[in-house]
């Protein structure tokens, strides 16, 4: 990673470093995780980014180090380090910024964690990587990646309508989405890419 994808590895390091001093710290975690009641108020925008270096637990953060680096390097080694840099902060942000707007009300919400950057990198790598497979941890299947795209899609709206477990589904499925628009506009060819490995 250090040689071919020294910014995947620079994410890595600095996401396990920021959330090693949040779980340490709740004012650290309190002053950067997504608080759209408070972003209105105070004008506290940095919290668009901040959010997606902080997790709520060693499980949370593991689960999403273990997403990150089984996706990240690849796309930075294809997509070429500025526009995986761009694909990774531009899908956490665009995740951020719906619930920003929409939840601005809701005193109770709050969101953390790099789940929306990391659904936008999968979304990416599925135009990159169509013919390859995926596997959760709590789905141990491999998937083609449009099939697993097809159900994370399914699964983060019925989530997020339903309130499932005490998860940003939202932020999910706006992260994927903006990573998917992120690497059709800073990589048109992806698209054609995504179409011959599928057969279309």
């Amino acid at each position: 990673m250090l040689i071919h994808a020294p910014a995947s590895l620079a994410v890595l390091v600095l996401t396990v470093l920021v959330s090693i001093v949040a779980f340490r710290s709740k004012a650290v975690t309190e002053r950067m995780l997504l608080f759209p009641w408070r972003m209105s108020r105070e004008k506290q925008y940095e919290r668009l980014v901040t959010y997606g270096f902080i997790h709520a637990d060693w499980m949370h953060l593991l689960f999403n180090l273990i997403a990150l680096y089984s996706v990240a390097m690849y796309i930075e080694a294809v997509a070429g380090t500025a526009r995986f840099l761009a694909i990774y902060f531009g899908s956490m942000v665009l995740a951020a910024l719906p619930p920003t707007i929409l939840k601005r009300k809701r005193e109770g919400y709050r969101a953390l964690g790099a789940s929306g950057a990391v659904s936008g990198l999968f979304f990416a790598g599925m135009l990159y990587f169509p013919t390859a497979k995926v596997m959760i941890l709590f789905l141990p299947i491999p998937l083609p990646w449009p099939v697993f795209a097809v159900l994370f899609i399914v699964g983060s709206i019925f989530g997020a309508r339903k309130n499932w477990g005490n998860v940003g589904h939202d932020v999910h499925l706006y992260g994927a989405l903006a990573g998917l628009i992120l690497t059709i506009l800073l990589d048109p060819s992806s698209v054609s890419t995504f179409m011959e490995g599928v057969g279309l």
